[in-house]
């Protein structure tokens, strides 16, 4: 009861500095051991053994197009798209993998392959795979939706980004600008 006694015993200001000391020396208790465990767990390696389906690495925390979820220097899969262009009123696109694909979704954007998605199109028009040549196309028809807001503009870029998602977890991407002159 000392210590409560010797507290009740401070003016206020001093009770302010008491809580604030206290509170900062928990805080720095709570960042010591934080930094602590860090440093005990990367040591020993826990949190560092690879998924088996990745084949030893580690995946990174995030993909974009061009990028593999392997670290290998030769992944056993590859995604790439070897034709983009416009055909009339549609935008055709045309790729091909290797791996043990399990599906394959391709976007089109406006402006550059860092452009924006637009609405102008037809989602429930999916990639058609065929797994024997190991293929894809992705047909891009105008939506029927009398809502679209945006509309193709005989003057712009479209670029086509398509993801492939593979059997063993692994997953990569790539990128085209849509060749030929988009419909008026």
């Amino acid at each position: 009861m000392h210590v409560v006694d010797w507290y009740l015993g401070l003016h206020l200001g001093q009770k302010i500095v008491v809580g604030v000391a206290l509170a900062i020396a928990l805080f720095l208790a709570t960042l010591a051991t934080y930094l602590a465990s860090l440093l005990i767990l990367s040591s020993s390696g826990v949190g560092q053994e690879a998924a088996p389906h990745q084949g030893g690495k580690l995946a990174p925390a995030s993909l974009r197009p061009g990028a593999s979820a392997s670290a290998s220097s030769a992944p056993n899969f590859t995604l790439q798209v070897e034709s983009a262009r416009w055909e009339g009123e549609r935008a055709m696109v045309e790729g091909r993998w290797r791996g043990e694909l399990s599906s394959v979704h391709c976007d089109l954007l406006e402006g550059s392959k860092a452009g924006r998605a637009i609405d102008w199109w037809d989602r429930s028009v999916a990639a058609e795979e065929s797994f024997s040549e190991r293929i894809f196309s992705q047909e891009f028809v105008r939506a029927e939706d009398t809502d679209v807001k945006d509309h193709i503009d005989p003057k712009g870029d479209y670029w086509v980004v398509c993801w492939a998602q593979f059997s063993e977890g692994s997953a990569t991407g790539d990128e085209a600008p849509i060749g030929g002159p988009p419909p008026a």
